[in-house]
């Protein structure tokens, strides 16, 4: 038996578990194309919101959406997925409150996910919590930030505290939502983010 062998076994363990217990499934993965994380929310019961004026409703207090300027040729989908696994309507949804469930929000670039974000409607628990990074770690697993990096300095734009250790993803809890994001790109959009402040920097301040 090879040594893969336990880890595909626990993975499947894992995920066969959550579906019994009724955990979230309405799960991306980081560097997934959208054709498959589209497939599972499907295939979960989720659907995406259509609604222009719910979808905005729904970015509002969301963290990433003050990165996205600093992106180019990006696509920004929102889903929705009950708490207890029924099928939403689109016509069911209300436009100034989050049904009972969870919104993922993921953000694509080329066509695979870049940055992802987690909504619960109600208190994330420390157990959906830790089992949604189970199950965005695959054969991996996390480190605290300062333990991952190399470099005395971190770079990232949305603060991250989690890194993992395979170098591809890092994330952050903020209040109710979970945010990964690409490990690159956390650190390309930190450096442009600051070389912008730099560079502005002298002629906000002229006249002094």
């Amino acid at each position: 038996m090879s040594h893969s062998t336990p880890i595909l076994l626990s993975t499947l363990f894992l995920v066969v578990s959550l579906m019994l217990l009724g955990q979230p499934q309405l799960m991306g993965r980081i560097g997934e194309a959208q054709s498959i994380i589209e497939s599972r929310v499907t295939q979960s019961g989720g659907i995406q919101y259509r609604d222009e004026t719910i979808k905005n409703n729904r970015m509002q207090g969301a963290s990433y959406t003050k990165l996205l300027y600093l992106l180019e040729n990006y696509d920004l989908r929102i889903y929705f997925k009950t708490a207890d696994g029924r099928k939403p309507r689109q016509s069911g949804m209300d436009a100034r409150k989050m049904s009972s469930g969870w919104d993922l929000h993921v953000v694509y670039i080329n066509g695979r996910s870049v940055i992802e974000t987690y909504r619960r409607s109600s208190a994330m628990t420390e157990s959906e919590f830790n089992q949604l990074l189970k199950l965005q770690a695959g054969d991996s697993y996390w480190l605290k930030i300062k333990e991952a990096s190399k470099d005395d300095e971190v770079f990232s734009i949305i603060g991250s505290t989690m890194e993992r250790a395979d170098g591809a993803v890092r994330a952050v809890r903020q209040r109710n939502y979970l945010v990964l994001i690409d490990r690159d790109l956390d650190e390309l959009l930190a450096k442009k983010m600051i070389d912008g402040q730099n560079k502005a920097a002298p002629v906000s301040v002229r006249g002094f």
